[in-house]
């Protein structure tokens, strides 16, 4: 299927592993030059020149820290410096810390604050004028299931993935008749440097390994493993697609099956 993606401007925040790398890499697939940043340098480097050589596309990288305001202003300038215009935006980031809600510090609130929802909302802030102007554009969320399901000891994430999925809605009302489409996705078990993290943590807390916590995990779900994050890049591609175009202000799974809710 020909999702019409060619020499569209795509923005990847958070790109240089898991779902993010994911995301970048199908759209380079689909033709979409981009736009990539992430704190790593070096890893971020690599990822770029691994998507330039494989598909041809044009990738400006830059290292930057999504939750400072000053390092993600800098990186939009740059986009738009280089390319005119942003035609995806996917807001991606890194997960806040674990813990219990009343035993997390003002400041761990506070940072989470920064990184999960106001990245989005300032790197809105600097794209969706320019696509109201292009009477285009495309705004996808990448959140959890903790949207849907609250997760335990992960109240950072549970309070602010909801809040940003409530932006992303109202934006998703506020522009609908411009030509932007506003999506959020709610991230299930991925094999990424996240899922590494939590899942060394439990296991750690159950005494076992991570290999017979993942394993475990794994067959916990309903589909029996865990997801490709190239199989999220799909998803997006074809939210970012014209095949999307009646579609805006949603709130999908990609999760394998694990929500239990009816959505």
């Amino acid at each position: 299927m020909d999702l019409g993606l060619k020499d569209k401007i795509a923005v990847v925040l958070a790109a240089s592993s898991g779902i993010g790398r994911g995301i970048a890499t199908v759209l380079a697939q689909e033709g979409c030059n981009l736009a990539i940043c992430a704190r790593d340098k070096s890893r971020l480097d690599s990822v770029a020149e691994e998507i330039r050589t494989s598909t041809g596309v044009q990738v400006l990288a830059q290292t930057v820290d999504v939750a400072d305001a000053v390092s993600l202003d800098s990186f939009f300038d740059q986009v738009f410096d280089t390319y005119g215009k942003v035609d995806v935006l996917v807001n991606n980031s890194g997960g806040p810390p674990t813990g219990k809600s009343i035993e997390l510090l003002d400041e761990q609130y506070q940072s989470a604050y920064e990184l999960v929802l106001m990245s989005k909302i300032r790197a809105c802030r600097r794209v969706v004028p320019s696509m109201v102007e292009n009477k285009w554009g495309r705004v996808i969320n990448v959140e959890s299931t903790s949207v849907k399901c609250a997760m335990a000891n992960m109240s950072l994430s549970n309070v602010f993935r909801s809040a940003a999925t409530a932006f992303a809605k109202t934006l998703s009302m506020e522009y609908a008749g411009d030509g932007v489409r506003v999506h959020t996705l709610l991230s299930g078990p991925f094999m990424t440097n996240r899922v590494e993290e939590l899942g060394t943590i439990a296991s750690d807390n159950m005494g076992v390994s991570f290999e017979k916590w993942k394993h475990d995990a794994e067959a916990g779900t309903p589909l029996g493993r865990f997801g490709d994050p190239l199989e999220y890049g799909s998803l997006v591609a074809f939210l970012a697609s014209d095949k999307a175009e009646y579609m805006t202000g949603t709130c999908i799974a990609i999760d394998g099956g694990i929500l239990t809710t009816v959505t």
